[in-house]
């Protein structure tokens, strides 16, 4: 593996890759929205502004000697796809489609793609949920999601790419924007509680998540890449469940405000899940995974980061 690219590269998840993956003498080339701002202290790389959503566009994009396409470009909230479907059906389906297609017209025979635990929607007698958890998709942007998987399955694969679908669980960590206030779990609540004595949680406080450190993802992503287990999808979780009543205990801890929160509970989000978490058993014994820290370890290390970022706390 010499040369990738990475689309998204500006995102959270898409800036640790882009270091990551130099750090181990990897060429990376990051796509990206013409639009898009280049980040604070972006690591040096080549650049391609595109958008993925313009067929006419990307078509005429040429790169040579690629081995592989790490696709996370997308609309990444799943409350923002019921105000603007059409966004997630234009970026994340019809993009992917375009980026399938460009891939072919580039020689390029291997993709790595972003999808999300929300494919598998709510089980009410089932919460460890592994890769064969029968789809029930609640929102849009968990349809899209979905769509893509099969886009990869039944249009790519024919076309001799060979694709890997990382279904993420709840992703958080250091590098993570926590003043967005629809996406991102751990980042959401970590920014109410330190800015705030008075909590309010959509839904029940029993609803929970599987919380994974970026770590683990780089680890789970890593690993893919450099696997031969090609056409498949799997779980990149932590592989525990934590609810929300849980979340909320361990952050005031950690930022220092134990015994000083109000919790109200007001109505939920339309489409959001009361909870799953990651059957781990397949991206184990394939990849030979293991998640490495804990909610509690991974939150003081992100604590620890934003004590030194510029975030003002």
């Amino acid at each position: 593996m010499k040369k990738i690219v990475i689309t998204g590269g500006f995102g959270f998840i898409g800036k640790r890759f882009v270091n990551h993956f130099q750090s181990k003498n990897i060429e990376v080339i990051v796509m990206e929205h013409p639009d898009a701002a280049n980040p604070l202290g972006f690591p040096n790389c080549e650049i391609i502004r595109a958008d993925i959503t313009s067929r006419e566009f990307i078509t005429k994009l040429k790169v040579n000697n690629v081995d592989a396409v790490l696709h996370l470009a997308a609309q990444s909230s799943g409350p923002k796809s019921f105000l603007v479907p059409e966004k997630d059906i234009k970026i994340n389906i019809f993009g992917t489609l375009n980026i399938i297609d460009w891939m072919i017209s580039n020689s390029i025979s291997r993709i790595l793609f972003a999808s999300s635990f929300v494919v598998y929607g709510d089980h009410p007698n089932l919460e460890k949920l592994n890769e064969e958890t029968p789809f029930k998709p609640k929102s849009v942007y968990a349809s899209s999601k979905l769509s893509c998987e099969f886009l990869l399955k039944n249009y790519a694969q024919n076309k001799g790419i060979k694709w890997n679908a990382l279904r993420m669980f709840n992703v958080y960590g250091p590098g993570q924007d926590i003043t967005k206030p629809d996406q991102g779990l751990v980042g959401i609540f970590l920014n109410m509680i330190i800015n705030q004595n008075k909590i309010e949680v959509k839904g029940s406080l029993e609803r929970y998540r599987d919380l994974i450190h970026i770590e683990d993802v780089i680890q789970a992503w890593d690993k893919c890449l450099f696997s031969n287990h090609y056409n498949k999808s799997y779980n990149v979780g932590s592989g525990y469940k934590t609810t929300f009543k849980e979340l909320i205990n361990v952050i005031s801890k950690v930022v220092g405000k134990k015994n000083k929160l109000k919790v109200v509970q007001i109505d939920g989000t339309p489409g959001d899940m009361m909870g799953c978490f990651a059957d781990l058993t397949k991206i184990s014994k394939d990849l030979d995974y293991q998640p490495k820290y804990t909610f509690k370890l991974g939150l003081i290390n992100m604590f620890e980061w934003l004590e030194k970022s510029d975030y003002e706390m």
